[in-house]
């Protein structure tokens, strides 16, 4: 007996719904209901209509007359339309379908009698829904908050911080580093790193998983919880070129402060009385004292201010000027009347102050205008976060991305399957496509197919597209924008063109929320790091969510000068080491974040084979473009033991051959029997290249060499050389052609 079963709102109480008697509810299953996590419905019913009796209408209220407003027992108030009802189809206790019913209309029969119609939705993934527009931003981070001294910024690097959820990692984010000859290089002893130089990054699994909690869901995953992809983060950075907290708000640090009246000078330096009472002027934390007239830094930071010197009319003689910090050392020097904008760093209780002098003649300063602020004046114009000390609120660092975009975002890189747990309600199996499809049992269905109507078996070639892309999103930093302008693509993208099928039409498209994270050296140097600033050299503002693979460090940069708690310069020796590769120098075997080969802008050995598509999407789509590749649509005897078992994962053999379910289409839960069902042919170990890339030649004639097919001397072929982004030369020794890296081309110059 079929038997539908629905909750309360709150999900605590059952009612059984009274069905016609033998009357038809067609079912739908397909596929997409596991792949697309933004979609709000998967499998479902055909409507199907219950009768309007009194046990219906406990539960649905009087919906077969609108002027009536009651209240159910089972339903908050009225029965809303918009609002879902948990349900479970069942027939004879073998679980047919979980989700949820929705009202489609009410049919009135000879006036006193009614039909309510409804349709039943299988379980989605529906965390579109559950996330609606929060963004990562609104994810609690109470767990991986956390001060930046320096016990936690080393601790962080040795994966110690948080539980390795939180590293600091090294990128540019408008300091414009440099080692070139007359400046200043990083990092030396006397120009130490401030603790906020450094980047808190966050791994991805920690913002899955709370992203997941605090939606109510929880789930397991093999890959999640892989080694690999616990070496993923995401960097924590939205345009501040320090990271934030909640202890300070930098807006509110500045200060603008004039004369309040013409200031005649000496031959020797003084003390300006500069006042924030001035016209014009203001001092929104109390930072400048009116008596002293200093400014004290609140903290330590980055401080850009703007010294205007103006003198009267009648003034003869060369007017000196500079700003001192604490009062003796000249930090900016004014030899002349104008404006002037310098950026420095101080330390907390550091002041600055204006001093001025003359020679020859008499100098008058000119005060400000009523209600302007255009003459003499020292100005604080900005104040970065705490550059180290201050209480780190995670939060206010993400970039700005929606939760179910970082959620989609990472089912295109990995090519995800969502996949509900029938008996755990809000549990998700989450795993590649690959990997859930070999978790698949083998089930043989070839007497069940009913040959008394066709069999059909079709190529894939009327879905396969002209151009299929994998892709990053646009990056906003100097070196993305300059691949886009120049090579019109996005760094990393990955295309399939099926030249081989006459039939093939269109393009398509995956495409990720991230921004390809590309690796440049700091200049003069060959310090690799992530440089997050445009071709005028300011930090991004509005930076794009990326990905990197955290390599532990790397000792090979020389000394390293970091500033401790106490201010002193301490040399750590290394560097954190973030990149989209898995490791500091990446080899053939490697792994690599972006969906193709690209040239770096480093010096590689070879760059890794295992991209994004060569690990997660190839034999996805290699099943679908191989000339091998068949869809098959039967009519199937199936059981309601066989509905019940059934996973999309599971090898259906028929005949002489495996296939997938794709869909299973009007199954008739009440009587069961023949239904259509689409396939699609299991093809096993789809290559796509005879010769698979394994190594490279360390020592002989061909040292640098690529090898093959996990063979010392197997060079491979050109074709399969080329094809995996390598470039074919002859032999160093001049013997036959070799594959070899395509770093025997120079690397890109950008800097």
């Amino acid at each position: 007996m079929l038997r539908l079963i629905v909750w309360n709102s709150a999900e605590t109480a059952q009612h059984t719904i009274e069905l016609y008697d033998h009357a038809p509810v067609n079912l739908n299953y397909q596929f997409a209901d596991v792949s697309q996590i933004n979609k709000t419905q998967g499998s479902y019913s055909q409507t199907f209509r219950i009768p309007a009796t009194k046990q219906n209408k406990d539960f649905f209220g009087s919906i077969d007359k609108p002027n009536i407003e009651d209240t159910s027992d089972l339903i908050i108030s009225n029965y809303s339309v918009k609002q879902k009802i948990k349900a479970a189809l069942s027939y004879n206790t073998i679980p047919l379908m979980n989700g949820y019913v929705q009202i489609k209309a009410v049919y009135i029969q000879k006036k006193d009698f009614s039909d309510i119609e409804l349709i039943f939705f299988g379980d989605t993934i529906d965390l579109a829904t559950a996330l609606k527009e929060k963004k990562i931003a609104d994810l609690t981070t109470t767990s991986i908050d956390h001060t930046l001294n320096y016990v936690n910024l080393i601790a962080s690097m040795g994966g110690s911080l948080k539980s390795g959820n939180v590293v600091y990692g090294f990128m540019d984010k408008g300091r414009n580093w440099t080692f070139a000859e007359g400046q200043d290089p990083p990092y030396t002893s006397t120009s130490a790193l401030w603790q906020g130089d450094f980047t808190p990054y966050v791994r991805a699994k920690w913002l899955i998983d709370t992203i997941m909690s605090e939606a109510g869901y929880t789930y397991d995953s093999n890959l999640f919880d892989s080694a690999d992809f616990l070496k993923i983060y995401l960097p924590a950075y939205n345009g501040s070129i320090t990271p934030r907290s909640d202890d300070n708000s930098s807006e509110t640090q500045v200060a603008g402060v004039g004369l309040s009246s013409d200031y005649a000078i000496t031959t020797s330096y003084a003390l300006i009385p500069l006042v924030n009472t001035a016209s014009g002027g203001y001092d929104y934390s109390s930072n400048w004292n009116n008596t002293t007239y200093v400014w004290t830094a609140p903290y330590t930071c980055h401080v850009t201010f703007t010294l205007s010197v103006d003198v009267t009319s009648g003034s003869t003689g060369i007017v000196t000027s500079q700003i001192r910090k604490n009062g003796i050392i000249p930090v900016l020097q004014l030899n002349s009347t104008g404006q002037f904008t310098w950026t420095l760093d101080v330390a907390a209780g550091d002041t600055l102050a204006m001093y001025s002098t003359m020679t020859g003649g008499s100098i008058i300063l000119q005060s400000n205008p009523v209600g302007a602020f255009n003459a003499t004046f020292f100005r604080i114009d900005s104040v970065s976060e705490p550059l180290q000390g201050q209480d780190i609120k995670m939060n206010r660092n993400f970039p700005d991305i929606k939760q179910i975009d970082f959620l989609m975002g990472l089912q295109k890189m990995f090519n995800l399957v969502f996949i509900p747990d029938n008996n755990k309600p809000k549990h998700l199996i989450i795993e590649p496509m690959q990997d859930y499809v070999a978790t698949g049992t083998q089930k043989d269905w070839t007497n069940k197919v009913d040959y008394n109507k066709d069999v059909v078996i079709t190529p894939t070639t009327d879905i396969q597209k002209n151009v299929f892309d994998w892709e990053n999103s646009a990056g906003q930093d100097f070196i993305n924008v300059a691949v886009q302008e120049s090579a019109d693509r996005v760094y990393g993208r990955h295309r399939v063109e099926d030249k081989d099928n006459d039939f093939a039409t269109g393009e398509a498209k995956v495409q990720t929320q991230f921004a390809p994270y590309i690796l440049s050296n700091i200049p003069s140097s060959s310090i690799a790091i992530h440089r997050c600033i445009d071709k005028e050299g300011k930090g991004i503002q509005s930076p794009k969510a990326r990905l990197a693979y955290y390599n532990d460090v790397d000792t090979s940069v020389g000394d390293v000068y970091v500033y401790d708690d106490a201010l002193t310069s301490t040399n750590i020796g290394y560097l954190p080491n973030f990149s989209n590769y898995n490791a500091i120098a990446p080899t053939v075997p490697n792994n690599d974040l972006n969906f193709g080969y690209e040239r770096a802008f480093i010096f590689l050995n070879s760059h890794p084979v295992n991209t994004q598509y060569y690990r997660y999407w190839m034999g996805f789509v290699n099943e679908l473009y191989s000339a091998d590749s068949r869809l098959l649509t039967a009519y199937v005897k199936l059981t309601r033991a066989d509905i019940q078992d059934f996973e999309f994962s599971d090898r259906i053999y028929i005949k002489d051959t495996y296939y997938r379910i794709l869909k299973i289409s009007n199954y008739d839960a009440t009587t069961g029997g023949v239904v259509q069902v689409d396939f699609i042919k299991i093809l096993s170990d789809v290559k796509d290249c005879v010769d698979q890339p394994t190594g490279q030649r360390t020592s002989g004639a061909s040292l640098g060499a690529i090898t093959f097919n996990g063979g010392a001397t197997d060079y491979g072929s050109q074709a399969c050389c080329e094809r995996y982004g390598f470039v074919w030369f002859p032999d160093k020794a001049g013997g036959n052609p070799r594959c070899y890296p395509s770093t025997f081309i120079p690397t890109p110059n950008i800097t």
